[in-house]
């Protein structure tokens, strides 16, 4: 079984955002595949490897347990902790850990598991004069720089098609499409409509999103139906609105899956960003009707009008929410194509076959 090494500096555990719940089902999909380590910058709580690995068939280590180092520090640390180990693979999370790669000694092949094309969230950024903001995950990139990175590793792991095809022109066959995966989850369709709901993290697109929603579609929403907007997350912390009575925020809610057996429709107004929206799939796994934008079915594009439906302005939301409302078995046909959308093609081995065939590429070349 090959011997693999993931190192990320993001508390994967605590599954309250898209990256932290992706970086998560990669590291349970690698750990019944291979021989998995994991190591983590830090800090961290001081019994999370026990934790982990109570739950996970995997090895984990906190470089760095109590506080905050520089690139140079989690580097030393992660030199000492590779003395004496040896690891076909290394997979780095995220371009902004690539300093690791000074650090690596050993002759394995090198993945990038680089999620967004970030010179591409730096472009969509600027058309809505958000450049230069210090928000949480956000940093800027040049495409040159970025793409010049890209061409040290060995491959590099993309969540959605158009950012695998646009990098694949690039770095020729180093390129792979992995997305997130989800597995399904059955709720009853019910015929009356009461809760919309969106969940999402304090990410400056999602705040962006929901500040549209409610400032454009909901006065005429709630006005024609006696509906409820359910908002949770942390990004219920960031909204400064003056909020009417029938729009709730819930916060962090610890059992997702409450959230959408709660929800009748689900909606993403997303109008910028990048990559795949993980909570879209998350939607669509758990069969609720989902409303979101061109920009939101980045990745997913296959399912447009069969599983989800699309709106980019306040009209077409007002109109695509209001056909979920009033029409159950549009709903019905939405939450059954939404399922098979999931299975066919968010499965977690049809996600992460190019990486596993990577790993494995050893073992079929010495066949």
């Amino acid at each position: 079984m090959k011997k693999v090494l993931l190192i990320t500096d993001v508390d994967f555990w605590e599954k309250c955002s898209g990256h932290r719940i992706r970086i998560s089902a990669l590291i349970e999909y690698l750990a019944n595949n291979v021989d998995l380590t994991v190591v983590k910058a830090g800090p961290a709580p001081q019994n999370i490897e026990t934790l982990l690995k109570a739950s996970i068939n995997a090895e984990f280590f906190i470089l760095e347990k109590v506080k905050f180092l520089n690139s140079n520090g989690y580097g030393r640390r992660l030199k000492a902790f590779l003395k004496d180990k040896k690891f076909d693979t290394i997979i780095i999370e995220y371009i902004h850990c690539s300093y690791f790669l000074n650090f690596l000694t050993d002759e394995a092949q090198v993945i990038l598991d680089a999620h967004d094309i970030i010179s591409d969230r730096t472009d969509e950024f600027k058309k809505y004069n958000r450049t230069g903001v210090a928000v949480d995950a956000y940093y800027e990139m040049s495409r040159g720089v970025e793409f010049d990175i890209f061409n040290i590793y060995d491959n590099v792991m993309l969540l959605c098609q158009p950012d695998y095809e646009k990098i694949s022109a690039i770095i020729n066959d180093k390129a792979l499409l992995c997305p997130h995966p989800e597995i399904t989850h059955k709720y009853q369709v019910r015929k009356e409509v009461k809760n919309i709901s969106y969940m999402a993290s304090s990410y400056l697109p999602n705040i962006d999103a929901i500040v549209f929603f409610l400032e454009k579609c909901w006065p005429i929403l709630s006005a024609k139906y006696d509906v409820r907007l359910k908002i949770y997350g942390s990004i219920c912390d960031k909204i400064n609105l003056l909020l009417p009575e029938n729009v709730i925020l819930g916060g962090f809610v610890a059992d997702q899956n409450a959230i959408y057996e709660d929800a009748d429709i689900i909606i993403n107004p997303v109008r910028f960003g990048a990559g795949l929206k993980i909570k879209n799939i998350e939607a669509l796994a758990h069969g609720l009707p989902l409303v979101t934008t061109v920009h939101g079915a980045r990745g997913m594009e296959a399912g447009k009008g069969d599983a989800f439906l699309i709106a980019d302005d306040a009209e077409g939301f007002v109109q695509a929410i209001s056909s979920l409302i009033e029409n159950v078995n549009l709903r019905i046909k939405l939450s059954e194509n939404a399922h098979l959308f999931i299975k066919d093609n968010f499965s977690a081995e049809k996600c992460f076959a190019p990486l596993l065939k990577v790993i494995n590429i050893g073992d079929q070349e010495s066949l």
